[in-house]
């Protein structure tokens, strides 16, 4: 099993960063194997809204989205973890989803109709990281993802919700409750593919 760690944070080691390495030292304790990848690092473009056409792979682009189109092509496990900016995911994760538009692009058919051309075959897991401050809400940050699950091909097995008070870099560490359960959540998802397969 092959998991992958999407850090959608600026904040390396931040609340974000924690809780999406938990998900994957729980995997990793059932055997898979992890990658993380940090959003922050790559170089990705904005989407151009090129309106693919079967000649190239995914986009037109060759940039380092195609990390993350591997990730979803080769994954049995997709942990994605965003801060709650403006009621929504930061500007990383959210240029991470407008570039998968074209993992399922609307398409014409020979007779004449219209329909979502899936492209991305693999159905896979997908736990779904927020974290808010206490006044924040989550609504919005949920309907995104939801969306961005679907387009991708992953379900979402487990949605972690987490609200701070404070402004300590990864302070969740000392939230033992929280760690357990993450923690928790990636062994479980990891034993339940094992068992599958």
């Amino acid at each position: 099993m092959l998991a992958y760690g999407i850090i959608g944070s600026p904040k390396k080691n931040g609340n974000v960063d924690v809780l999406v390495s938990e998900v994957l030292r729980g995997a990793k304790d059932q055997g898979a194997q992890t990658k993380k990848i940090y959003l922050n690092d790559l170089q990705i473009k904005p989407c151009q809204s090129c309106e693919v056409t079967r000649d190239r792979r995914f986009c037109l682009f060759d940039d380092d989205m195609n990390v993350l189109f591997d990730a979803f092509e080769s994954g049995d496990l997709i942990v994605l973890g965003s801060p709650v900016y403006f009621d929504t995911v930061s500007a990383q994760t959210k240029l991470m989803i407008d570039r998968s538009n074209c993992l399922m692009p609307l398409v014409k058919r020979r007779d004449g109709t219209s329909g979502f051309d899936k492209r991305v075959m693999k159905r896979k897991k997908g736990v779904f990281i927020a974290v808010a401050g206490m006044n924040q809400e989550f609504d919005t940050i949920l309907t995104t993802i939801r969306g961005f699950f679907k387009w991708t091909n992953i379900e979402l097995a487990e949605t972690i919700l987490y609200s701070h008070d404070d402004n300590d870099l990864g302070a969740v560490i000392d939230d033992k409750k929280m760690m357990t359960r993450v923690f928790s959540v990636g062994g479980r998802i990891a034993q339940q593919e094992k068992n599958s397969k």
